[in-house]
C-alpha cells in the first residue's frame, strides 16, 4: 500500500505474525533510470523512490512489488531489484489508483484489460530472473469485465509461482463486497497456489474465505491500517490490545520511523497512523486536532501521554 508498506510498518507486521509483507509499488522505468547514473539516484526524487526498496533489518524473504506495462523494461527493473536483494518479486496488476490505471491505459488493474501484455510481462520477467515471481491481480476490471479467470491461467502459464487475487473488481476498488465463488473459480482453474485478499479485517473473514474459496492462503492490506495485530489474530494469538496497548505499539512504530527516515518525515507521517491506531477510543477526537502540535518526537510523546489510558 502506496505510503504505508514502508521498512517500520513491515517490520511491525512481521513482529506481530505475518509470514511476509511486500514493499510499496515501485515503478519499473524508475528503477532502470536510477540504475543507468550513479548521479540520478542522489537527485531528490531518486533518493525518495530508493527508499521505497529499503529493507528493515534482517527482513527475509524480501519481496519487491513492481509495476509497469513495457514488458522489456519490467524484466530489466527485476534483474535490477534481484541483484539489489530481493528474494522475490511480485508484479502489481491489480492496484487501482487513478494515477496507475490512467484511465484504463496504464499499469496496475488497468492490464487485465490486456491479457497478451500482461502475460509478457510476467514470462520475460520470469525468465530474467532466478528468484521466484508473484503476481497480484483482481477479478477483473468491471462488473462487466471479469476475467480473473483467463489473467490467472495465463499468469500461470508465463511462469508465476503464486497469484494474489483480490475479491473485487478494479471499479470496487477496496469497498463493496468480495465474490468468493469467483475466488472459487479461479482457484479451481490453476495448479498454482492462489492466495484470497480482500476484505480480511479478522480472523471469520480469513476462515470464511478459505472455505468458500479453497484459497491456500490470505493476505491482508487495508485491514492492516491501524491494526498491525491482526497477523497475530489471524495466527490464533490475541487481537488488538487495548488503548494503552495501542499507544504503546504506536510509539515503537515512530521509534522504527525515525531510525527509517529521521525524525521530521517520521513525525509528519506517524499522524495517520496514530489516527488509526487511536480510532473509537477516548480521547481519540482530541487527539487528532492537536496533532499539528506534533513537530518533533518530543511533542507526539506528549500528545500521546495525554491521552486517558
Amino acid at each position: 500500500m502506496a505510503g504505508i508498506t514502508n521498512p517500520p510498518f513491515r517490520q511491525l507486521c512481521r513482529e506481530l505474525g505475518a509470514i511476509f509483507a511486500v514493499t510499496e509499488l515501485v515503478s519499473c522505468h524508475a528503477v532502470v533510470y536510477l540504475d543507468k547514473k550513479a548521479g540520478n539516484r542522489k537527485r531528490k526524487h531518486g533518493s525518495k523512490t530508493l527508499a521505497l526498496m529499503d529493507k528493515f533489518p534482517g527482513e527475509s524473504p524480501f519481496v519487491v512489488q513492481l509495476y509497469g506495462r513495457e514488458p522489456e523494461v519490467m524484466a530489466q527493473a527485476a534483474v535490477i531489484v534481484e541483484a539489489q536483494g530481493a528474494d522475490i518479486i511480485d508484479l502489481n496488476f491489480g492496484c487501482p489508483a487513478r494515477k496507475v490505471v490512467k484511465n484504463g491505459l496504464g499499469c496496475g488493474a488497468a492490464l487485465m484489460r490486456d491479457p497478451q501484455t500482461l502475460g509478457e510481462i510476467a514470462a520475460q520477467v520470469v525468465g530474467a530472473v532466478n528468484v521466484p515471481v508473484t503476481a497480484k491481480t483482481r477479478l477483473g476490471y468491471s462488473a462487466d469485465d471479469r476475467n480473473g479467470v483467463q489473467i490467472a491461467k495465463i499468469l500461470e502459464d508465463s511462469g508465476v509461482s503464486l497469484v494474489t487475487i483480490h475479491a473485487r473488481t478494479k471499479d470496487q476498488g477496496h469497498s463493496g463486497p468480495v465474490d468468493l465463488a469467483l475466488l472459487r473459480e479461479i482457484v479451481d482453474a490453476v495448479n498454482i497456489p492462489v492466495v484470497g485478499n480482500g476484505g480480511i479485517k479478522g480472523p471469520a473473514d480469513a476462515t470464511e474465505m478459505i472455505a468458500k474459496s479453497g484459497c491456500a492462503r490470505v493476505a491482508v492490506g487495508q485491514g492492516a491500517k491501524g491494526n498491525p495485530w491482526i497477523f497475530r489474530e489471524l495466527a490464533g494469538g490475541e487481537g488488538a490490545p487495548g488503548l494503552a496497548g495501542r499507544v504503546e505499539t504506536c510509539r515503537r512504530h515512530l521509534e522504527l520511523y525515525i531510525k527509517w527516515s529521521g525524525e521530521q518525515r517520521a513525525v509528519l507521517e506517524m499522524r495517520k497512523h496514530a489516527c488509526w491506531y487511536l480510532r473509537g477510543f477516548n480521547g481519540a477526537a482530541a487527539f487528532r486536532k492537536r496533532l499539528g502540535e506534533a513537530v518533533n518526537a518530543d511533542a507526539f510523546s506528549n500528545l500521546l501521554d495525554q491521552l486517558p489510558v
